[in-house]
């Protein structure tokens, strides 16, 4: 089977999603998971594609998504900016299905070992978050969650790593350094300046 391209694999699944939803568009939420800790709502694939070159993402990267509903910034990260390693942590099952799918039309065999789909609490989240250094993570958490999530994002940030926050920014940890954003797109990118 001959591979897609990033942009044309995630825009016919951002296609499904807004016609599965078409009689209720609010993001679907998962039975018995805390629903208002980061709900699945695609980001498109133009502004994951953004979000990771502002974020100068390259291929020395290791990526973690927390909360990757169907892979795409995992998929992105791989298929087009060649990092290192790119993982996904999902509560949804299907969705962890889903992302290996969608990875699988976009990532050519030899780059498929780079990415992988974890299904995982967000609050109770598997050791390999722990075990690997992380140099970028992408979240997408509602303001009022993001205290759960302020000492493992502020132990990456020490060490070097860049936080890619959508849709709305991380205020509430006020020692991150907000490097760029881009408030119409919801894009919010922390680090240490160099």
């Amino acid at each position: 089977m001959s591979k897609r391209s990033f942009i044309s694999v995630y825009q016919d699944a951002d296609n499904k999603h807004e016609d599965d939803n078409y009689e209720d568009p609010f993001p679907v939420y998962l039975e018995g998971i805390d629903k208002a800790l980061a709900p699945f709502c695609p980001t498109s694939s133009t502004r994951v594609l953004k979000a990771l070159r502002m974020a100068n993402v390259g291929i020395s990267d290791k990526l973690i998504d927390l909360g990757s509903g169907d892979g795409r910034f995992v998929t992105a990260a791989v298929s087009e900016f060649n990092v290192l390693k790119a993982v996904g942590i999902e509560s949804d099952a299907s969705l962890i299905e889903t992302s290996r799918l969608l990875a699988h039309q976009v990532l050519p065999t030899a780059k498929e070992d780079r990415v992988s789909f974890i299904l995982g609490d967000l609050t109770a989240l598997p050791k390999i978050v722990e075990d690997i250094d992380w140099t970028v993570i992408v979240l997408f958490l509602l303001p009022d969650h993001t205290d759960k999530f302020s000492d493992l994002l502020l132990r990456y940030y020490h060490r070097g790593a860049r936080i890619i926050s959508m849709v709305f920014n991380l205020n509430e940890i006020p020692e991150l350094n907000l490097l760029t954003s881009d408030e119409p797109d919801g894009i919010y990118v922390y680090g240490i300046s160099r």
